[in-house]
């Protein structure tokens, strides 16, 4: 992934000592690396001037009042580092998008995770920290109103909206929400649902699947797969994790028994007939 940055004025330019040291200075501002190596590949005409007014672009940067040891940090970086680094400002709300990160502090380590002795590109890099690529760009130019509408979408689903799953989800629908609305539970509570009663969200076993199951077959309430889902969206989005039952039906014969789905598949096609 090759960038195409270009300092702010280039060109054949009359130097000093004082333009000199304002350019690193405003190179530092913007975020962008210092190291002589990036400089020699983006800007070679500010290190060949560092170098001839100071004697070493080493000397040119502490010169500029930056110090060089903090320049060479580059250096440290390893997978394990940018990895949690990317999981860290992840889970700070972050955006984490290639452009963003290299307008920021943090465009060296970005810089390291794209070389070849690391990750090769930043897509990997977020792969290699549990992130998926096109949640982190799917979210990033959404509107205010795209957002709530997916927290909608998802709540009518069953997900669990707490933010604790939502980070371990590493959704970054909620770094996006909390960049725009300040944090999960303002963008859940502007999507118009309650955040403390989901922040309060059961935790479902097998065992209380089942017992709700049969509590809701003993009200006369159908348990099609499309009634429950509209009247109880967490028990059936709970039922059907692959960690639990896997689909509706499986989880309806464990509860019930064969003869029971069979009860209901019946009563379903029943249905169907008379629409």
């Amino acid at each position: 992934m090759k960038t195409t940055e270009a300092p702010a004025e280039s060109g054949n330019r009359e130097w000093s000592e004082e333009i000199l040291l304002r350019e690193i200075r405003a190179w530092r501002r913007q975020g962008r690396p210092l190291y002589s190596h990036y400089m020699r590949q983006h800007y070679q005409e500010l290190l060949a001037a560092g170098i001839r007014y100071f004697g070493s672009w080493e000397k040119a940067v502490e010169t500029a009042g930056i110090s060089y040891a903090e320049v060479r940090r580059y250096q440290r970086w390893s997978k394990k580092s940018i990895v949690e680094k990317i999981r860290a400002l992840h889970a700070q709300g972050a955006d984490l998008s290639f452009r963003a990160l290299m307008l920021s502090p943090y465009a060296p380590m970005v810089y390291a995770a794209i070389r070849p002795v690391y990750f090769g590109s930043w897509k990997d890099a977020l792969l290699a920290a549990g992130l998926a690529p096109a949640d982190i760009y799917r979210y990033r130019s959404w509107k205010d109103a795209d957002i709530l509408r997916e927290i909608r979408r998802l709540h009518a689903e069953g997900a669990d909206l707490s933010s604790k799953h939502m980070d371990e989800q590493a959704n970054s629908l909620i770094a996006t929400a909390r960049r725009r609305f300040g944090c999960w539970g303002a963008a859940v509570e502007r999507a118009g649902l309650d955040y403390a009663k989901i922040r309060k969200r059961k935790r479902w076993s097998e065992a209380e699947i089942i017992e709700q199951i049969r509590a809701l077959q003993a009200q006369g309430v159908p348990l099609t797969s499309t009634e429950v889902r509209n009247r109880e969206p967490s028990l059936f989005a709970a039922a059907c994790k692959r960690r639990f039952f896997g689909s509706w039906r499986q989880a309806i014969q464990s509860a019930l028994g064969k003869a029971e789905r069979a009860s209901q598949d019946c009563t379903t096609a029943g249905r169907g007939s008379n629409r």
